[in-house]
């Protein structure tokens, strides 16, 4: 089992680790992640997850990092250099 606590903050882990580090389904995370709740990284059908981000989630902070409080869309358009205007 992964303990957060002592690993280190970019260190990588699959929905499982997380799921067992959180005692959640691999369910819960994967909708968690789908939801923007969880900061993901995707590749090849796989998701993997920042140690920080997913302590982050543990403690509520939806997205791993002080001050933000985009939503994950809103998110990317920023990413992107995007602007969204309300119609």
């Amino acid at each position: 089992m992964i303990d957060l606590d002592n690993c280190g903050d970019y260190m990588l882990l699959s929905t499982l680790d997380v799921a067992e580090a959180l005692k959640i389904s691999p369910g819960a995370v994967r909708k968690a992640a789908k939801e923007g709740r969880l900061r993901a990284i995707g590749g090849f059908r796989v998701l993997y997850f920042s140690a920080r981000s997913v302590r982050a989630f543990a403690r509520g902070d939806a997205d791993g990092t002080a001050g933000n409080n985009l939503t994950q869309p809103e998110a990317k358009a920023a990413a992107s250099g995007e602007v969204r205007t309300e119609a």
